[in-house]
């Protein structure tokens, strides 16, 4: 049995998404980290930093395996099953960089322009700018790669369960921004249509 430790975030979203896509079968446990739950001991125990997602997964012999960090879920399930990632080397390839690119600076520059323009206490413009510029860089690059391929690795893949839950937070908060990258909006609409999609985006709480 799989559990899944999870929120309503994007990140949360990445691994609920690419579970339903898989079809594997699992159970929810929702941290709320408005509340703090995240940074319990027991959950830490799970997660050492406190973030989500994570998973525990229970092996036979009463053992157990954790998995923190929607990368390692992502990359993790999608090899054990062979699925979501391409089988050439040249495809796998070009995947992983768009994979990294959601897991590295898509999601991290969205996480931060938030937290400066929305949640500080202090509005800094230096730092609101510098986020906007680096997520404008990330959407300027798939903007110019979609406008070439259906999927950002050609086929559908992990790189874009990676990617389309910040698109989809970012487009519902300014809906102009899918208007400016053209060939991002046709990629979002149509990931967002995908049944699997829909069920992991509504977790925890469907």
């Amino acid at each position: 049995m799989i559990t899944l430790y999870t929120f309503a975030t994007p990140n949360g979203h990445k691994a609920s998404v690419l579970l339903e896509e898989l079809g594997l079968t699992y159970k929810v446990h929702k941290i709320d980290v408005v509340a703090g739950e995240n940074r319990h001991p027991d959950y830490l125990a799970v997660s050492p930093i406190g973030k989500v997602p994570a998973v525990v997964e229970d092996l036979p012999a009463g053992k157990k395996r954790r998995l923190f960090g929607s990368g390692a879920i992502m990359l993790h399930y999608a090899e054990r099953t062979g699925r979501l990632l391409p089988d050439g080397v040249d495809d796998r390839a070009e995947a992983m960089s768009w994979f990294q690119l959601g897991i590295s600076d898509l999601g991290p520059m969205a996480v931060e322009k938030f937290r400066f323009s929305v949640r500080a206490p202090e509005k800094i413009p230096y730092a609101i700018d510098l986020f906007k510029g680096e997520l404008v860089r990330c959407y300027t690059a798939m903007d110019a790669r979609l406008a070439e391929v259906e999927y950002l690795a050609g086929t559908y893949s992990i790189a874009d369960i990676a990617c389309y839950p910040f698109l989809a937070v970012a487009g519902l908060a300014n809906p102009d921004l899918l208007e400016r990258f053209p060939n991002i909006k046709r990629w979002h609409d149509t990931i967002a249509e995908r049944p699997a999609v829909k069920r992991g985006m509504a977790v925890p709480d469907y």
